[in-house]
């Protein structure tokens, strides 16, 4: 699914296509149901879930990424950033 590529602005995983990033997110999602350690325990860093959110368009490499920020989360803090 991902490529190896990195963004050079972000340091992120790029991603060709908005569906592409959201099924690996999926991916991530649905697979962390199924981590145990070696006891059969289930691993407890952030009780297992992922933490990505949703895919967004960067400009810089005309791919997408995975964030762990809702989008108001991003919008209040590129306010606070330019004020």
């Amino acid at each position: 699914m991902g490529t190896n590529k990195k963004c050079r602005e972000t340091g992120k995983v790029i991603f060709a296509s908005w569906i592409e990033a959201r099924l690996v997110m999926l991916d991530l999602k649905w697979n962390y149901l199924f981590k145990r350690d070696e006891t059969g325990r289930r691993i407890k860093h952030r009780q297992g879930r992922p933490i990505q959110r949703r895919a967004y368009y960067c400009t810089y490499c005309r791919g997408y990424h995975l964030t762990k920020w809702e989008k108001s989360n991003f919008n209040s803090y590129t306010e606070k950033k330019w004020r």
